[in-house]
């Protein structure tokens, strides 16, 4: 018999229409899409919004048996004209710890049935990188092992983002990801990482969830479910209607009201326990009437578990074998979970039609159960002792599964600890390669079991420093105390010692726990008093290298900091030396040329232009250097590269740097949309964070860009959002303090404004970094104290600036301390000075910084009466702020050339200088005979994003091909 479905909604996504009689098994879908109207339209405008160049995601979360599942199957039906390609995953409670497991179910298939020409389109750029380090189809040359990133997590997150993209460039995708509560951890990344993106491309992203709050990675999870364009819905309980629909439909005969308002009862209305409650009832020959009501709510009050386990003993022992291996295994391929049930094929076929005949297993390959609940029914019914050795010999079994090694060790995650030192070598063994794909989390969980084993007493410390590198990978607390672990049990175990004290000094380092830091290497020292002299330069170097720049450290390091910066001077000083001394020469205010020609040595003393991801920070303190001695053109050369080199081996920790410090160049250059787009890269990419250092350092270029745009709100909004909760009592700190102070400044809180730049001003001066090319705070501060009224204090600190920048001898730190000074002196020397200033300036290319002082003159010029000078002046001026974007110093000479009795005109921008620094940059790379996913994929922005900076820049220029790029630029 057969009973149509009714309730069902109009969507193409409706699966289908009736159910099988009491013969059959039941369907495990169809009957739980009733009353999933609104669900299924989610789905399908996902799938359509997908399909129109948009892309967004649904949520189906809810508990166990609800029907998630169902739901997400019921999307393959609009995919299956092929217009759309669809990709599917499940994660699996045993594979929680199998790193990006979920994301090579998605993705192995697709590209194992591709063609080689198919597979170099979908794997160009740094999706080729992500499927080396994973191994993945197509990422190998023939024999080649898979590669290690300098930051996997980074290579691999970025690749598989440009795959989706490379993906949804021939066709839309639709990616479903079911049971994602048991997801390993590495994906889930993935798909917080996707998520905010997914509007760029053209893919629907399905994902189906329990709660966060009953799985383990509930944060993950929490990331999925908050994305402000996802769509969360959350399949309710059916009605007392729809039980009995499904009652009729499996019995073959109308209940009456009294018999299905007890099954809705029994079961709560969860699809899963209705269907497991009705089966009971078939099996045991009841009658859907009121007589038997009582007695369907007692078979009710008996769990799913129990019914599975009164029908698993309802059949041949050979299929009750099978399924506590398949249990065991949680989806396997019958050979080998005949293997663990000791089974011939010939008995293992038949018991596994047995299986499916029964409703337990799935009517497919590889071997899986219907639901869950069901697996969750026959495991845990086994003794904790047999479900160990169950697993044991599973493990036993992936000898010959090319991914093996994984799969066993997720096995001997779920055993007792014995005290074996072999299955604590394959569980090291596995970790490492979780770790070398990019997949900290699963690195970790794998460690900990292994020492839990416990391995020989002489590995101990070695694989403590593992897991401290894997958890602090991972963003885990449980880091730092595992690092300090090594620490302490190391014993005569210099590398150990070492390394841990490495890993934790630049962990703190990063974190702007400096104090931290340096306590960690001097104890490290002191405990292993070595007579290797590069192991001890090298410590001291470290130490040297966190403290110089934090106000608790630097005063008592005074010492050591000058010896070190006397050994800089030795023809022999090793780069690390160098690099530090170039930032602490600049700093305390030596010659410009001093700091720079010790940062050129320090690149000169290395074998390569970036640094390798072991190095001690000689890279970033050689570059700030640049930067602070106004050596722009030498700084930008080893920034690009560290972007070229980050982008190519997916160092995420040297993009983070070189994508600050270009920022900051930028800033001190006059382009702010450049600089305020660079540090947006930095602070916004939520699921990759930069270190806290380079978040406090680029929330200032951020802020003080936006202030000079004249977005005040944007400013302020950006200094809530990004700026660290605590105080930082170092540079990093004092700078945005200083960026803090400025805006203050534009909002006219003059008070405040001068209280933070007094602040990073004692930051400043007690580390020692008295140039005013780190922190122009004197500068700052003279300028709010005579908007004050303050005139003594204002010229005793643009004096006391002046002096120092003329000692430092940069051109733009001369000039700004000039303009600075101009303003408040005033009179024939303060003329003189912005003269001076404004010259000083341009030539040095700092145009906005040029165009202030400009502006100051005319300013003067106008307040003496000549008014006539001072409008040329103020014009030409408005006419650099203009072109800059410096709305607020634009705003500035409108003012004063209406005060000088001008109608001040801004002119309309045209040509090439339209173009936005962002939009100059993508049009150059296009000149160049890049594609657009190529220059995307070079700057780290989406697709989409360069076609609208292309067509912006076509229309500006009026041109209609790519062709005319290359001549229009060069003129």
């Amino acid at each position: 018999m057969r009973s149509r479905l009714e309730g069902s909604t109009p969507s193409p996504l409706r699966a289908g229409g009736t159910l099988d009689g009491v013969s059959a098994a039941p369907d495990p879908g169809v009957d739980l899409l009733l009353e999933r109207e609104r669900e299924l339209r989610c789905i399908d405008a996902a799938i359509a919004a997908a399909r129109e160049g948009s892309g967004r995601s649904v949520v189906v979360e809810g508990p166990a048996g609800i029907g998630k599942s169902a739901v997400l199957a019921a999307a393959r039906i609009a995919t299956e004209d092929g217009a759309t390609r669809f990709l599917r995953a499940r994660g699996a409670e045993l594979e929680r710890d199998f790193a990006f497991g979920v994301v090579r179910q998605l993705f192995e298939p697709m590209l194992h049935e591709a063609s080689a020409a198919e597979r170099a389109d979908l794997l160009q750029g740094p999706a080729r990188l992500a499927a080396r380090v994973l191994g993945l189809p197509g990422g190998l040359e023939q024999g080649e092992a898979p590669a290690a990133a300098p930051d996997a997590s980074f290579a691999v997150l970025h690749g598989l983002y440009w795959l989706c993209a490379n993906l949804a460039a021939s066709q839309p995708v639709v990616l479903s990801v079911d049971d994602a509560h048991w997801a390993d951890a590495s994906s889930l990344r993935f798909l917080a990482f996707l998520m905010p993106r997914l509007q760029e491309l053209r893919i629907a992203l399905l994902v189906a969830a329990r709660p966060e709050a009953e799985v383990e990675e509930g944060h993950l999870l929490a990331t999925l479910t908050a994305d402000p364009h996802s769509d969360v819905v959350h399949p309710a309980p059916l009605s007392v209607a729809a039980v009995g629909r499904l009652v009729e439909a499996r019995l073959g005969s109308a209940p009456e009201e009294a018999f299905t308002a007890a099954c809705h009862r029994a079961t709560g209305g969860v699809p899963f326990l209705v269907r497991e409650l009705v089966e009971a009832v078939s099996r045991e020959g009841m009658t859907p009437d009121a007589r038997t009501a009582a007695r369907v709510e007692r078979v009710g009050a008996s769990t799913a578990r129990r019914w599975i386990q009164l029908r698993l003993g309802r059949l041949p022992a050979p299929a009750a074998r099978l399924a506590r291996a398949v249990a065991v295994l949680e989806r396997a391929q019958l050979p080998r979970a005949a293997a663990l049930a000791e089974l011939d094929p010939a008995q293992a076929a038949e018991a596994t039609d047995t299986l499916v005949a029964a409703g337990i297993l799935e009517p497919e390959r590889p071997l899986t159960f219907v639901h869950p609940l069901v697996r969750a029914g026959v495991y845990e019914e086994l003794p904790i002792a047999e479900r160990s050795l169950a697993h044991r010999r599973a493990a036993e079994l992936m000898d010959d599964d090319p991914a093996g090694e994984e799969r066993a060790a997720e096995h001997l995650l779920a055993t007792e600890p014995a005290g074996d030192a072999a299955i604590a070598r394959r569980l090291v063994d596995a970790a490492r390669t979780a770790a070398r794909r990019g997949a900290p989390e699963s690195a970790a969980v794998l460690l900990r079991r292994a020492l839990a084993e416990p391995p020989p007493a002489t590995e101990r410390a070695g694989l403590l420093l593992e897991l401290g590198i894997a958890e602090a990978t991972a963003g885990q607390p449980a880091g730092e105390d595992h690092l300090r672990e090594a620490l302490d049990v190391a014993g005569d175990d210099h590398g150990v010692a070492l390394g841990a004290t490495l890993v934790l000094a630049h962990a703190l380092g990063r974190a702007e726990r400096i104090e931290d830091a340096v306590a960690v290497v001097d104890r490290t020292a002191a405990r292993l008093r070595t007579t290797d002299e590069q192991t001890a330069e090298l410590l001291e170097t470290l130490a040297l290298m966190a403290g110089m720049l934090d106000a608790s450290t630097a005063p008592v390091l005074d010492a050591r900091l000058k010896a070190l910066r006397r050994r800089a001077d030795e023809p022999s000083a090793a780069r690390e030396v160098l690099a530090a001394a170039a930032m602490r020469a600049v700093a305390t205010n030596e010659p410009a040329e001093v700091g720079i020609a010790l940062a050129r040595r320090a690149f000169a003393a290395s074998p390569r232009p970036v640094p390798a991801p072991t190095d001690l920070p000689w890279f970033v303190q050689s570059t700030i250097a640049l930067v602070w001695a106004d050596a722009f053109d030498d700084a930008i050369g080893p920034i690009e590269a560290g972007l070229v080199e980050s982008r190519a081996a997916g160092d995420s920790a040297l993009f983070a740097t070189s994508m600050t410090w270009r920022a900051w160049l930028l800033l001190r250059q006059g382009d702010l949309q450049g600089a305020a787009g660079d540090a947006r890269t930095v602070l916004e990419a939520s699921d990759l964070p930069a270190p806290q250092l380079y978040r406090t350092v680029a929330t200032g270029v951020l802020v003080t860009a936006l202030t000079d745009q004249g977005d005040l709100d944007g400013a302020e909004t950006a200094l809530q959002q990004f700026a660290p909760g605590q105080p930082v009592r170092a540079h990093s700190g004092a700078m945005l303090l200083l960026a803090r102070g400025r805006l203050r400044a534009a909002q006219r809180r003059l008070d405040t404004a001068l209280a933070d730049m007094r602040a990073a001003g004692d930051i400043a001066v007690r580390i020692g970094a008295i140039s005013p090319s780190s922190l122009a705070w004197r500068s700052e501060a003279a300028l709010v104290s005579m908007a004050l009224g303050e005139r003594d204090r204002a010229e005793r600190l643009a004096r006391g600036e002046l002096d120092l920048a003329r000692a430092f001898a940069a051109p733009r730190t001369l000039g700004v301390a000039m303009r600075a000074a101009g303003v408040v002196v005033g009179g024939s020397e303060g003329e003189d000075l912005l003269r001076g200033a404004a010259l000083t300036l341009d030539a040095a290319g700092a145009t906005l910084e040029s165009a202030r002082a400009i502006i100051d003159l005319g300013a003067l010029l106008r307040r003496a009466n000549r008014r006539a000078d001072a409008r040329e002046l103020l014009r030409e001026g408005l006419d650099i702020a203009h072109r800059g974007g410096a709305v607020a110093l634009a705003d500035q000479a409108e003012t004063e050339l209406r005060a000088a009795g001008a109608k001040p005109r801004r002119a309309r921008l045209t040509g090439l200088d339209a173009l936005t620094a962002s939009e100059r940059r993508v049009a150059e790379l296009a000149a160049q005979g890049m594609t657009n996913r190529e220059i995307a994929q070079a700057l780290f922005v989406t697709a989409r994003t360069v076609e609208g900076h292309l067509t912006r820049t076509f229309q500006k220029l009026d041109l209609h091909s790519r062709d005319d790029l290359p001549g229009v630029l060069a003129s």
